[in-house]
């Protein structure tokens, strides 16, 4: 059995930080799906590939091996004809340009489909920690354990706020816009899966999240207990 968690969710709901947090308490991989996206939009961008050519360019450039993914150090990837490989910064994936451009491409159906595989593909032993929005509905279904974390959506704001700088109003009409988007997709929409654990985390700091998920990944015999 393939020891997988996935901790689903929509926006500023802590998945990402606690992924991180899980995956290097655990000693296994970790993938934020939703930075995939990002990063094939990258791609699509340094190599001037319309949304309306996606299903083609880029889809060929993915299956070429266009972007890859280091799991131990959590960084992209982009390899282009004579230039080779270059690193993706975090700062460049999560950049307000990217931001905005990653959904015409991330709802692209052909899109969607490369980057299953590509994900899929990720998986290493001794296991991995994946956040995203469907991560246990689509791209790990088979995971024994899949956390759902949610959050109020004044309280989503108040973090982008915070984390990112952007304007309280402007954030919340983000999130909820975004999260409106992405459930009603046609292509794998966002949803908790139904053996989901759902956590409400709208009161919580990130400490008190990571240790929510730390005990939920001991019950399910997937770490062990101090002193085990």
């Amino acid at each position: 059995m393939k020891r997988i968690i996935t901790l689903d969710g929509g926006a500023a709901t802590g998945k990402s930080t606690a992924m991180l947090r899980l995956s290097r308490a655990l000693g296994w991989h970790g993938i934020s799906t939703g930075h995939v996206y990002r990063a094939a939009t990258v791609l699509a961008m340094a190599e001037d590939i319309t949304p309306e050519q996606a299903p083609e360019r880029l889809v060929a450039r993915l299956q070429e091996g266009g972007l890859s993914y280091n799991q131990a150090t959590h960084s992209y990837f982009l390899s282009r004809p004579g230039l080779g490989a270059r690193p993706l910064p975090v700062e460049v994936l999560t950049s307000p340009e990217v931001s905005a451009k990653t959904p015409s491409y991330s709802r692209v159906p052909e899109v969607r489909a490369a980057l299953l595989d590509f994900q899929r593909g990720l998986y290493r032993d001794p296991g991995l920690v994946a956040d995203g929005r469907d991560c246990g509905t689509v791209v790990f279904p088979e995971a024994p354990l899949k956390i759902w974390l949610e959050v109020d959506g004044v309280e989503a704001a108040r973090r982008l706020n915070r984390g990112q700088g952007v304007p309280f109003e402007q954030a919340y009409v983000d999130v909820l816009e975004r999260n409106r988007l992405d459930r009603n997709r046609g292509t794998s929409p966002m949803a908790a899966a139904a053996d989901a654990i759902v956590v409400d985390t709208t009161r919580l700091t990130a400490d008190e999240v990571f240790a929510v998920v730390l005990e939920l990944t001991r019950r399910r015999g997937l770490a062990p207990r101090v002193g085990e």
